[in-house]
């Protein structure tokens, strides 16, 4: 399960005033760029279930703050049943506030909005085979006064295994994905869906009523396919409906309307929110790694990137960010990649077992869950009207272009007519000059590239944020996998808890000439990104908040200014990495 999202902070809708004085919060004047990026770090091992530092107490997650009575506060979940408020007034000693104990229930999600908080719990036994009704998620509310006090103000149904949450630009609406993937034996196959909660009201005076959008069929009137690969499966004699099949994951709004990331069918739905209905399923496709010079092969240790390696990356985007530019609408996907595993049902193979021409043994490929003999490749209906049908089974003669999991990219589509617009294994031609910026190199010229990953999904991008700073949009990626079991890196240069994670930022203030811009080590696992407006912020400047899971179990404050300057982008396109002629890109 992937329940990842965390939303910026935004002005109030029950009120945002500082009900300490009847004002509202004023951020302090803004303070001088700081030399180092990190501002603060605040690690929740001790807070969490295990209570054993460097286990995975999985307290971390996802992120959202507050910012109240000129203080910010950070809210932060994770999978177990506690929820963890932290102080970030003086960012470089945050401090522990309060953690609620939603026994009972596993949380997946946070989003605020002012000083109100949303918090997805499910219950503990959603997966259990031995349900004959798998149990519903649901929202709880909760006010924040500027004392740090939390008050639960209201509880919401949703829909099956809530996602990824963020609120609507005013605050009246709760955008929620229900992810409603299978029990542990496969026995179940809930439906997905999207939830709109409408909220309206103030103070603890708040008001909801909840709207299920379904996932209709691919060949549901008045819905529109569109780009290419978009996949359906799922298990025989359980799965029967595309909306039972599908797993939403990330939401982002932009243009009116709302972009959902269905992860495993390689797919975004598109969702108009004037009538709150599926209006297009956008297929994502695939990167050919034939052309481009990646790494597939984890039994060397080391990094041998090669080109005419005969097998494709399904993108399987899991965070997703959304924005308009004049009359046109984009969003940007991290492509992470997703298998099936659940009881007797698993979807992905290694091709020790399959027998492709120029795909490494190890690679992880793409199969038939209910008959693993049958790989997943290339269809010879690509091209075609329906991007349903890109793709086929094969058995026996093992002729075709295989697929796997991920694409170890980011990529930008248009929203409306779901046209790829850019991917990072594309050339980057910045000043006159082509370079090689792609994720996978970028992580191994910063030293923590895990070749353990580099049969199965890579880096595997896991979000991303979209963002303003000084008049052009920048796009921040977070790669979830780089240090994780690498026994190549020493640890006498680098902490694999404190800076195993990375941060990748383009400029993609024009779309059609995106541009790397730098990179940050971060803590181990990066999941969630949250913008923090220099309005909401203690410093008086544009934050970024990332929340890293497993062993790091941690939430890091980074100054955006001061990431931009670091100097390391500077030093990768220096380096021979970015150079196409070693690296071959799209």
């Amino acid at each position: 399960m992937a329940a990842r999202f965390a939303t910026p902070s935004q002005g109030s809708l029950n009120s945002a005033q500082d009900k300490s004085n009847g004002k509202k919060p004023i951020a302090p004047p803004p303070q001088q760029q700081p030399a180092d990026p990190l501002l603060g770090r605040i690690d929740l091992s001790f807070n969490s279930k295990d209570e054993t530092p460097g286990e995975d107490g999985l307290v971390a997650e996802i992120s959202a703050s507050v910012y109240i009575g000129n203080k910010l506060y950070t809210i932060s979940s994770g999978g177990s049943n506690l929820v963890t408020l932290t102080d970030w007034k003086d960012p470089s000693n945050p401090e522990v506030v309060q953690q609620l104990d939603l026994t009972g229930f596993f949380t997946t999600s946070v989003a605020t909005f002012g000083n109100l908080i949303a918090i997805a719990a499910t219950p503990d036994d959603y997966d259990d085979p031995d349900n004959t009704e798998t149990p519903q998620s649901q929202i709880r509310f909760y006010s924040l006064n500027p004392s740090g006090k939390l008050t639960e103000v209201g509880v919401v149904n949703s829909g099956f295994l809530t996602d990824g949450m963020r609120f609507s630009a005013d605050g009246r609406q709760l955008y929620i994905a229900n992810e409603g993937q299978p029990n542990d034996d496969y026995s179940i196959d809930p439906v997905g869906s999207v939830s709109i909660i409408n909220l309206s009201g103030q103070g603890g005076n708040i008001s909801f009523e909840a709207v299920e959008i379904s996932l209709p069929d691919l060949d549901a009137d008045g819905v529109i396919l569109q780009g290419s690969g978009i996949r359906f499966s799922g298990k025989t004699g359980v799965t029967s409906s595309f909306a039972q099949d599908a797993e939403p994951e990330y939401v982002a709004a932009a243009g009116g309307y709302l972009f959902v990331t269905l992860q495993e069918n390689n797919t975004v739905a598109r969702i108009d929110l004037d009538t709150n209905t599926v209006k297009a399923y956008i297929g994502l496709g695939w990167v050919d790694y034939s052309k481009i010079s990646v790494d597939l092969d984890d039994s060397d240790s080391t990094f041998a990137p090669v080109t005419g390696q005969k097998v494709v990356g399904l993108r399987m985007a899991d965070g997703i960010a959304a924005w308009e530019q004049g009359e046109d609408v984009y969003f940007i996907s991290a492509n992470e990649g997703d298998a099936r595993e659940y009881g007797t049902y698993n979807d992905e193979r290694r091709d020790s077992g399959l027998g492709y021409a120029s795909v490494p043994n190890r690679q992880n490929l793409i199969v038939n869950g209910n008959n693993r003999n049958e790989a997943l490749v290339l269809s010879n209906a690509i091209g075609h009207a329906d991007p349903s049908n890109d793709f086929s089974f094969e058995s026996g003669n093992r002729a075709g272009t295989p697929v796997s999991f991920g694409s170890r990219s980011l990529t930008i589509f248009d929203g409306l007519t779901g046209k790829l617009v850019w991917d990072s294994w594309e050339t980057d031609s910045i000043n006159g000059q082509d370079y090689n910026t792609s994720l996978e190199n970028i992580a191994q010229f910063a030293g923590i590239r895990d070749d353990g990953r580099s049969d199965n999904k890579g880096v595997e991008p896991e979000s991303v944020a979209v963002l303003e700073y000084n008049n052009r949009r920048y796009a921040v990626g977070s790669l979830e996998r780089t240090t994780a079991g690498d026994k190549t890196v020493d640890p006498n240069d680098i902490d694999p808890v404190t800076q195993g994670g990375l941060l990748v930022v383009y400029d993609v203030t024009d779309v059609d000439n995106v541009d790397f811009v730098t990179y940050q080590q971060v803590s181990r696992s990066p999941e969630g990104l949250e913008v923090i407006g220099a309005s909401q912020s203690p410093t008086g400047r544009l934050l970024l908040g990332v929340s890293s899971e497993f062993d790091s179990n941690s939430v890091e404050l980074l100054d955006f200014g001061a990431l931009l300057g670091n100097g390391n982008g500077t030093d990768y396109l220096d380096s021979t990495f970015a150079n196409p002629l070693n690296y071959q890109t799209l």
